[in-house]
């Protein structure tokens, strides 16, 4: 079954309905959110993505993330993406900021990918334990806990490592544990440096 997304001009201004295939095809703007889950207002939330999925498998992103769907608002997005990857509800998730993302590049199965969007950046504070979640199994393998400053050191290249406590599907459960991470372990595309993909989002963060 087909997703359909609003599509925009270069302005924002909206200017039609496509399928979500063409709109990365031929680049088409678009608007996506990125739900970042803060607990205990000192630690933020990554999720470890499936080592099942084509693109970028393992590697560790915003806690829940997708697209806006044709006429959908912002804060039901921000609920379906919560609701479908973690099996959580969050109450009163706050805007950030809205970010221009702009990407081009071919996907292991050969396809060209061309991403143009308007992402909306939202924040919640949630301080459930890990054990609360239900990641959702196509997409993420767990969730991974670090403090926020510590992770804004790392991906400003002040240190090399940092703790974090893991809740992820080790033998067919999940299991909690100690991991230490480096750079590496975090999703960022050619373009991008980790500190432009995800240092603003902690400095606003650390702001509220």
């Amino acid at each position: 079954m087909s997703e359909l997304l609003d599509i925009y001009d270069e302005n924002g201004n909206h200017i039609g309905i496509e399928d979500r295939n063409i709109v990365h095809q031929k680049g088409l703007w678009h608007k996506t959110i990125h739900c970042w889950i803060v607990k205990d207002r000192n630690h933020i939330l990554f999720q470890k993505r499936s080592s099942n999925l084509l693109d970028n498998p393992n590697k560790l992103y915003t806690t829940a993330s997708g697209h806006i769907k044709a006429g959908e608002s912002l804060h039901d997005a921000f609920a379906r993406e919560v609701s479908e990857e973690l099996g959580i509800a969050v109450p009163k998730p706050q805007k950030l900021f809205e970010q221009i993302y702009t990407t081009d590049f071919i996907k292991k199965n050969g396809m060209p990918y061309h991403d143009r969007v308007f992402c909306n950046v939202f924040v919640a504070f949630c301080d459930l334990p890990l054990s609360s979640y239900k990641p959702q199994e196509e997409e993420l393998d767990g969730i991974v806990e670090v403090d926020i400053k510590e992770a804004l050191s790392l991906f400003k290249g002040e240190i090399d490592k940092i703790s974090a406590s893991v809740f992820v599907k080790e033998d067919g459960k999940y299991e909690m544990s100690e991991k230490q991470l480096g750079l590496s372990d975090f999703l960022c595309n050619p373009t991008e440096t980790h500190y432009h993909k995800y240092g603003r989002v902690l400095e606003s963060i650390l702001k509220l």
